[in-house]
């Protein structure tokens, strides 16, 4: 939970909707560009306001869900062979 809003936070700052992101220093510059939310706010600005293009903001979007979904897919993994190996009860009939 406490991770949940240190992350949310720290997408909050650096996305640049409180402070303008040129301002930011260059350590929140480069902590957004590993979260979402600063592809995601660059996409809808670009859509509402208009911009060169969104191919990076989409490619950026999908590389971190694929990233994400390998992640959990792992840990999946991981737990189903932890949880296999566990079980010592062999059925007899």
């Amino acid at each position: 939970m406490i991770f949940n809003i240190i992350s949310l936070s720290l997408q909050l700052v650096s996305l640049g909707v409180i402070v303008p992101h040129e301002m930011l220093s260059k350590t929140y510059q480069t902590i957004g560009e590993l979260f979402p939310a600063i592809y995601a706010g660059n996409g809808y600005y670009t859509i509402i306001f208009g911009g060169v293009s969104l191919e990076r903001n989409i490619i950026s979007l999908l590389v971190i869900v694929l990233v994400i979904q390998l992640v959990a897919g792992m840990i999946l993994a991981i737990k189903g062979m932890a949880k296999g190996r566990g079980s010592s009860v062999v059925k007899v009939v």
